[in-house]
């Protein structure tokens, strides 16, 4: 039997059931599925931040790491981040973050509405962690979501490329020329209202 064909799991099963496994999965309200590859640009951009964040991190407690480190977003649901900051204590046993802070997801034409929608609800959902990051991988576009003192969210939306995220805790910016570093990004399309002649 597949992972995928084993019906409910729990997060320790479903932890247990993917070490060593070459697919790449996630747990879904306790339904384990299959995610796909990333293109080269996504994993070009991952590469880029993760060279700015891994100093950061830390300089600053923290450890940094690529999409297999796991966040468990609820109680029967494990997603995989592209980037995860961790300031939890070190565990090189571990499969989850324990005290993840930052998170970052490069979403594609066919992820965007579900990274920018549930994943995103969910990742809120974690008390520690208190910046997501959603970086489009086509077009030069991030948004930053930073957890507010009365535990609301505010979104901040970055589309010029000599503009800079600013990640405080890390006491880090970096730009989007650095984020899309050799990568021939376009900016976001914008529709116009056109009057009639």
């Amino acid at each position: 039997m597949t992972i995928a064909e084993a019906g409910k799991l729990t997060v320790a099963e479903f932890l247990k059931a993917i070490v060593g496994h070459d697919s790449r999965f996630e747990l879904v309200r306790g339904v384990a599925y299959a995610t796909a590859g990333a293109k080269e640009g996504h994993n070009v951009i991952c590469s880029n931040v993760l060279t700015a964040l891994v100093p950061a991190g830390k300089q600053n407690g923290c450890r940094t790491t690529s999409s297999d480190t796991a966040v468990q977003t609820g109680p029967d649901t494990i997603r995989y981040p592209d980037i995860v900051v961790d300031r939890g204590p070190p565990n090189a046993a571990a499969l989850t973050a324990s005290r993840p802070t930052i998170v970052v997801e490069i979403s594609s034409p066919g992820t965007v509405v579900f990274d920018h929608a549930a994943k995103l609800l969910e990742y809120q959902s974690v008390p520690s962690i208190d910046t997501i990051l959603q970086i489009e991988s086509e077009i030069a576009l991030v948004k930053i979501h930073r957890r507010q003192p009365d535990a609301g969210w505010a979104e901040e939306t970055i589309e010029a490329l000599d503009a800079a995220v600013q990640l405080p805790s890390l006491t880090i910016s970096i730009t989007l020329k650095e984020i899309y570093d050799t990568l021939d990004v376009r900016p976001r399309t914008r529709l116009q209202v056109v009057k009639p002649v």
